[in-house]
């Protein structure tokens, strides 16, 4: 693909987002969309797809758990209400530890401080392995720091659907696009976790095995599976602490010596589809959107306008990014890593580049559903 391809960051995979396609659940590794604002493009060249493709290889099926498994199914509560218990354990108490990404055969561990203290929300999240990046959340305002670019990205949001967290949106019908099984306990960083398995009731969305501590509701570990139940993507706690000394002055710390950094406002204007010249004949069953975006983003110094439009089941996400475009990128182009894909269509003069933790025929299905307006 030529240079100015407008290729979207995955920082959602995920703190899945506003625009952060779970983004932040999978922050810190390595993903196939850049971090950095100035880096909001890629280059794809064919080459690159096929290595990602190639390196996107499932993990082997989950080890004989340390508890011995009882399989029932979760009919005692539904799907919906376990999931914002799990959710809401990871938004309102304190925890910090490191824990580590596997996906797409690359591994990527951070550290990680949630605190809640007087009503105010702060998280840091940092990587341990390649290129240092610092997440901050304090309240409504997230940051990147990119020490080695000497840069700061500001978004006026709360990144909040990454890992620990699970749930996508507030109210979904679940219930009718998974189902829901018990399979007992297991040792997991240190603490007894309940083991809970998530199955798509079709072949649109992948399957989840979550482990949460027994007693607080907190995810611990969680994977994705593919459809022989194989494990695409997994993040997992391996040092865990469930009563952490609150650090009020950590975000301050945190900035401490980015006086002299570049600072990058990401903003992103709500709008319509309509405004915007575009609709959606037929959206894959159980999606919904939860919002669209017009964004601006700096591609080679110069200002690129981009309509960004999220979908989500609850539990999986999809983004469309729209632009115009003068290259001749390849249409149907893909890319894969773990469970995220992504995949480039030609709408005539423009591109529109669909990207998800969804199985490829997913995103295809929102390709051919979605047109120009004008």
């Amino acid at each position: 693909m030529k240079q100015n391809s407008v290729w979207p960051r995955r920082a959602e995979f995920s703190r899945l987002q506003t625009s952060r396609l779970r983004q932040l659940a999978l922050w810190g590794m390595l993903s196939l969309v850049p971090l950095s604002a100035k880096a909001a493009t890629t280059n794809v060249s064919a080459e690159q797809i096929a290595s990602l493709a190639s390196s996107a290889q499932p993990m082997a099926a989950t080890t004989k758990p340390d508890v011995a498994p009882a399989l029932k199914p979760a009919a005692a509560e539904d799907l919906q209400a376990w999931l914002e218990r799990v959710s809401h354990a990871a938004q309102r108490r304190n925890y910090s530890g490191i824990f580590v990404v596997q996906s797409g055969g690359r591994m990527v561990s951070s550290t990680i401080d949630h605190y809640v203290t007087k009503g105010s929300t702060l998280e840091k999240v940092e990587t341990l392995d390649g290129e240092r990046r610092i997440l901050l959340c304090q309240n409504e305002k997230t940051r990147t720091i990119l020490p080695a670019e000497r840069l700061v990205v500001v978004e006026d949001h709360q990144a909040d659907f990454s890992f620990p967290r699970v749930l996508k949106t507030p109210r979904a019908e679940l219930s009718a696009l998974y189902s829901m099984q018990h399979e007992g306990q297991e040792r997991c960083a240190g603490y007894v976790c309940e083991v809970t398995r998530i199955t798509p009731r079709d072949d649109l969305r992948y399957g989840y095995r979550l482990w949460t501590e027994q007693t607080s509701d907190l995810l611990v570990k969680a994977q994705t599976l593919d459809s022989q139940g194989n494990v695409l993507d997994q993040v997992a706690f391996t040092q865990l602490n469930l009563n952490p000394e609150p650090k009020p002055d950590m975000v301050a710390q945190a900035l401490r010596g980015t006086g002299g950094y570049q600072v990058e406002h990401m903003r992103a204007t709500p709008t319509t589809s309509r405004a915007q010249g575009w609709t959606l004949s037929k959206p894959p069953p159980g999606f919904k959107s939860v919002g669209i975006y017009q964004r601006r983003l700096l591609l080679r110094a110069k200002p690129v306008e981009v309509t960004q439009w999220l979908f989500s089941d609850g539990l999986a996400s999809v983004s469309l990014f729209g632009g115009s475009t003068a290259d001749t990128q390849q249409h149907g182009a893909s890319l894969h890593m773990g469970e995220t894909n992504a995949l480039l269509d030609r709408k005539g003069a423009w591109s529109v580049i669909a990207i998800g933790a969804v199985p490829t025929k997913t995103l295809q299905l929102f390709a051919d559903s979605i047109a120009r307006l004008r």
